[in-house]
């Protein structure tokens, strides 16, 4: 029967101690004097002995050498092939000693304890006994663990390469399947061109704007695949003194054909004393254009578009786009920024349509926040009061010194968290 001890309102198993010698007074003697301790069984014989090894868990066994029908050195030797863990003991007088060394050297015991032996001393060697079979467990468990570490490990280093090589895959596949169609774009751009040199104003500034967007387009793929490839995003930022104010006026004309497809008004809130920052351009007037073709697609026709800058310190630039249109669920504001999350109705779904409600594959505003996170800027998205969606990019003026990301820079007052920026819908 299982005995057991309780302290501190908590129940743990006793060790267990056999003792094995074929004189009962010296089997009573020792019982009485360890049984307060530890769980002892006693055993007058070696074959005894080894039934009791079978049927219970034994942390020491402490054997005499010299007994009938099985000496103590042979009954260790069993004991270990048995329960190769148990903490082995022997017994033994001065004339034994090729005992002992059959014990030694067989039965790998742990101590041979001299006759007569000194009851204090005795329990001393006892309990070290037993913790060094706890500390064997520990071990036994350490390496269990370490093993079972290592088996996670190498499944996730096969996955890892698994997704290596079908990332690889698609950056083949998406490198041809990008520049095919707008090679094609840009080459019957430059054909309808030469087809006639004399078309009307409106008619060339259209064919410029398809030529200017095809080639920044290829920029972008090129740069995106070259980002993939490098897995390295500020390998590819190219910073230049650039006129924000400027920049903000190009992006405003590529996408005004869609605004008057769409016949919303697009409301300018521009700061005169923006001046020049220090960025990539292409970057972020993909990120502006990002932002206002999202604001058209949830904006209803006839709606309107707010575009405002400003300085928000003499080192931050604090640009928005707010829309009128139907807003956020509150559930999608968490997710926005997450690659391909187009808030939760799939049925929306419309690669390349700028009409109401449609979505895309839900990269750009994931895009837009690399891009900006490239910058060392900000971009949080929340939902107005009144109804709509307000957007903002914070832009600092030049590059600034990376932060320690385990001690990243506290919101600025009314600034939603960094987790709340939002992913393209």
């Amino acid at each position: 029967m299982l005995q057991s001890t309780r302290g501190n309102g908590m129940e743990r198993k006793r060790q267990t101690l056999l003792i094995v010698d074929d004189e009962v007074d010296v089997l009573e003697s020792l019982r009485h004097q360890f049984h307060r301790t530890y769980r002892v069984l006693t055993s007058p014989s070696g074959t005894e002995a080894i039934e009791l090894l079978r049927a219970n868990d034994v942390e020491v066994i402490l054997s005499d050498q010299r007994m009938p029908g099985m000496s103590g050195d042979v009954l260790l030797r069993r004991a270990r092939e048995l329960k190769p863990d148990t903490i082995r003991m022997l017994f033994t007088g001065y004339a034994d000693i090729q005992a002992v060394i059959s014990a030694v050297n067989e039965g790998h015991i742990f101590r041979y304890i001299l006759k007569p032996w000194d009851s204090a001393e005795l329990e001393g060697i006892i309990r070290q006994g037993i913790e060094q079979h706890e500390l064997l467990a520990e071990r036994r468990r350490l390496i269990a663990e370490l093993q079972e570490a290592n088996a996670r490990l190498t499944q996730a280093n096969d996955e890892l390469a698994r997704a290596g090589k079908l990332k690889t895959a698609f950056i083949e596949v998406a490198s041809h399947e990008f520049n095919t169609p707008i090679t094609l774009v840009l080459g019957l751009t430059e054909l309808l061109k030469l087809s006639n040199p004399n078309r009307s104003d409106q008619e060339a500034e259209i064919l410029r704007q398809i030529t200017s967007s095809g080639r920044q387009l290829s920029r972008l793929v090129t740069s995106m695949l070259t980002l993939l490839r490098a897995e390295d995003f500020r390998k590819t930022l190219e910073r230049q003194p650039v006129e924000l104010r400027e920049l903000i006026g190009r992006v405003v004309e590529q996408v005004r054909p869609f605004l008057m497809a769409r016949s919303l008004e697009l409301e300018l809130k521009l700061a005169d004393d923006l001046g020049t920052f220090d960025l990539d351009a292409d970057k972020i007037c993909a990120v502006l254009i990002n932002l206002l073709t999202n604001a058209i697609k949830f904006t209803p026709d006839g709606g309107r578009i707010e575009l405002a800058a400003r300085l928000k310190a003499e080192d931050e630039a604090k640009i928005t786009v707010e829309d009128r249109g139907i807003g956020l669920e509150p559930q999608a504001l968490a997710h926005l920024f997450q690659p391909f999350f187009t808030q939760f109705d799939p049925s929306r779904h419309s690669s390349g349509d700028f009409g109401f409600c449609k979505r895309g594959l839900g990269l750009g505003l994931c895009i837009a926040k690399q891009f900006v996170d490239m910058h060392g800027g900000r971009i949080f998205a929340e939902s107005l009061a009144e109804g709509g969606t307000r957007v903002t990019v914070i832009l600092p003026r030049r590059p600034r010194v990376p932060q320690d990301d385990s001690h990243p820079r506290p919101a600025a007052p009314n600034e939603p968290p960094a987790s709340e920026a939002s992913p393209a819908p």
